[in-house]
């Protein structure tokens, strides 16, 4: 009740019973007192020094004596003292925020390495994260993730939770490949319950996080999350990020609805995007990159449609799947 003061429960207890039992506080009679509170010698001499740096415990006018101060001055004695701290705090309050700021517009300042006028470059992952960490969106916020976010997640420090519990629109869109993650699944089944909207595509060309249709963020590089990020805050820019986001959550599947979503002609969304992928000359590396997945699903992949259409080889899987309207 009094740790604040500092005046923990054995020391309460102490000066309780020499209230109560003035005659146990002399000196001469420590191991008197130390019995009767069934402590050792040590422990009670310890909290006798205690009260007495409190003042708790003052000398009488009789040579040798010691006597617990009245509780009503003891305790008028505290809540002065805790009312000049809170005082000297006010005091201090106004230069210690104006500190802060400029602490924060420094930093911030130093945090932009390169700007121009709707262009910040954050190099490195961590100034990065320190920036994302200042977006307070009032609006909407959409992500655009890819497979190898993190999903790990803690339900109670979860960044996007106070955004969705104060009405902001959050909406993500997931690589079909991080959704058949298990610990992807229970991440997505949270947002959803706390109000978020989510699509699953499959597969997503980079990371991308939109605030208020007025910032966009996305990595220097790619294929590198360690290089940084570039804030857009150009209204052409955040525009042509908004169309490719609203393109692909029009062509994404909510992920409850089904797991798998098989188009016609017996492929599923994922294959489709293979396909279309190989069409365009990506190699198996590209392939396994933009989709998420390994090299050994990419050729298991590979296999699968080949026996189904009865192809032989790459080339003639592209021309047979594209015979099939399986490919544009």
């Amino acid at each position: 009740m009094f740790d604040s003061y500092g005046l923990n429960e054995q020391c309460l207890e102490l000066y309780r019973t020499l209230l109560q039992r003035p005659d146990l506080g002399r000196s001469a009679r420590l191991q008197d007192l130390a019995d009767y509170l069934g402590r050792t010698e040590g422990d009670t001499a310890r909290d006798l020094e205690a009260l007495r740096e409190l003042g708790l415990l003052v000398p009488s006018w009789i040579e040798g004596w010691e006597y617990p101060l009245d509780p009503s001055v003891a305790f008028e004695r505290f809540a002065a003292r805790r009312q000049r701290e809170i005082d000297d705090l006010s005091d201090a309050l106004p230069s210690e925020q104006l500190a802060m700021g400029q602490f924060i517009s420094d930093y911030a300042n130093f945090a932009v390495q390169k700007s121009a006028r709707d262009i910040e470059v954050l190099e490195g992952r961590e100034r990065a994260n320190q920036r994302m960490q200042r977006f307070r969106p009032t609006k909407s916020g959409w992500g655009l993730i890819t497979a190898d976010a993190a999903t790990a997640f803690d339900p109670d420090n979860f960044p996007d939770r106070l955004h969705l519990e104060r009405g902001v629109e959050l909406r993500y869109i997931y690589p079909e490949s991080f959704w058949k993650k298990r610990a992807a699944q229970d991440l997505i089944e949270f947002l959803f319950q706390l109000g978020g909207k989510i699509r699953i595509v499959p597969s997503t060309p980079f990371r991308l996080i939109l605030f208020d249709g007025e910032s966009a963020v996305m990595a220097i590089d790619p294929d590198d999350t360690n290089a940084g990020a570039v804030v857009h805050h150009s209204p052409a820019v955040v525009r042509l990020a908004e169309e490719l986001f609203l393109s692909l959550w029009n062509r994404g599947v909510n992920p409850f609805d089904a797991q798998e979503q098989a188009r016609e002609g017996g492929i599923t969304a994922q294959e489709a995007e293979f396909l279309r992928l190989l069409v365009r000359g990506a190699t198996d590396e590209q392939v396994a990159r933009k989709l998420g997945v390994s090299m050994r699903t990419v050729r298991r992949m590979a296999a699968k449609l080949s026996e189904q259409v009865g192809a032989s080889g790459r080339f003639e899987l592209e021309v047979r799947a594209a015979q099939r309207g399986w490919v544009d």
